[in-house]
C-alpha cells in the first residue's frame, strides 16, 4: 500500500516493500532518479541535492530499511543484493523504471547491486566512493580506519560528530542538519552496525559483472582518506567507467551539492 500527503513541495509516501514500509519523498516530475542514502540512511542530508535536481527530473529521496522512518521489523546481516532488492522493489512500486540512481558509500553497494541483478530497471547509475571494503589497498584498512575513528568518541565533546570530521570535513556544512535528523541517524547506527558493517561492503564487482551492467560512473571526493578512494577508482576500472573528482569529501551531497547535483543532471541526459 502507498499513503501519500503533500508537505510543501514534495509528497511524502510509505511505500511497502521486501517486508518494509519505506519513508520516501518525491518532489519534481521527468525523468527518473533515486538517490540512495550512505550508511547514515537517512534521506534528509539528500533534501537540498533533492531540490537542485527537482526542476527537471522525479526525485526519490528515502530512508534505508533500519531507521526509525523505515522500521525493519525482522532485522538480519543485510548484504548488497538485499539493498539492491529494495531499490527494485521501489522503482517497481513507484512505476520509475527505468531510473537514474545515485548513491554514496552503502548506498554505493545498493545502487552497484541493483544495477548488476536488475538492469532492467536502470538507465544509467552513479556512484560516490562505495563501500567497497573488498578493494582496498591492504586487507582490513577501512575497517581498521573506522576502529580508530571510534577510538576518539568517549572524549570527543564537539557539538558535531567524529565521523563527519572526516566525512564532511566542512564545520559549517556539518552544522546544517537539523536536530531532528541527527538524532534518527543516532537512533538508527546500532542497526547499521549490526546489520550492515561487515556484510553490505564486502561485494565486490568483476569486469563480467560490468559487461552486463548499465552504463555507470564514479566520483570521488578530494578531501577523502586514501584507502576509500583506491578501491573505487580501482572497481572503475575494470569496468572501464569514468571517474569524476569533486572538491568534497565523503558526503558530497553536503559539501558541494551544487557541483554533484550538475554533474549527476549532465550524466543522466546522456543516456535520456
Amino acid at each position: 500500500m502507498i499513503k501519500d500527503s503533500k508537505i510543501t513541495d514534495k509528497e511524502i509516501l510509505s511505500v511497502n516493500v521486501n517486508g518494509v514500509d519505506f519513508y520516501c519523498e518525491k518532489r519534481g516530475q521527468g525523468p527518473a532518479i533515486l538517490l540512495v542514502p550512505d550508511g547514515c540512511n537517512d534521506c534528509e542530508p539528500y533534501d537540498n541535492l533533492s531540490k537542485l535536481l527537482s526542476d527537471e527530473f522525479t526525485v526519490l529521496n528515502f530512508d534505508m530499511r533500519g531507521t526509525t522512518r523505515s522500521v525493519d521489523s525482522n532485522p538480519q546481516r543485510l548484504t548488497a543484493k538485499m539493498l539492491g532488492d529494495d531499490l527494485a522493489g521501489l522503482i517497481e512500486a513507484l512505476d520509475l523504471g527505468p531510473a537514474s540512481v545515485y548513491g554514496c558509500s552503502s548506498g554505493g553497494q545498493a545502487t552497484l547491486a541493483l544495477g548488476k541483478y536488475h538492469p532492467n530497471l536502470v538507465r544509467n547509475l552513479m556512484v560516490h566512493e562505495a563501500a567497497l571494503q573488498a578493494d582496498v589497498p591492504r586487507e582490513n584498512a577501512g575497517f581498521s580506519f573506522f576502529q580508530n575513528n571510534a577510538a576518539f568518541e568517549p572524549v570527543f565533546k564537539g557539538p558535531v560528530s567524529v565521523g563527519e570530521i572526516w566525512a564532511v570535513g566542512n564545520y559549517e556544512k556539518a552544522m546544517l542538519l537539523s536536530p531532528e535528523c541527527r538524532k534518527r541517524i543516532a537512533e538508527s547506527r546500532d542497526f547499521w552496525m549490526k546489520c550492515y558493517v561487515g556484510s553490505v561492503d564486502m561485494s565486490s564487482y568483476s569486469k563480467e559483472d560490468f559487461e552486463v551492467m548499465p552504463p555507470t560512473s564514479f566520483t570521488v571526493g578530494t578531501w577523502t582518506p586514501s584507502w576509500l578512494v583506491y578501491a573505487n577508482i580501482e572497481t572503475a576500472k575494470r569496468g572501464n567507467c569514468p571517474v569524476k573528482w569533486l572538491n568534497c569529501a565523503h558526503h558530497a551531497e553536503r559539501v558541494c551539492a551544487e557541483e554533484l547535483s550538475e554533474h549527476i543532471r549532465s550524466t543522466c541526459k546522456k543516456y535520456l
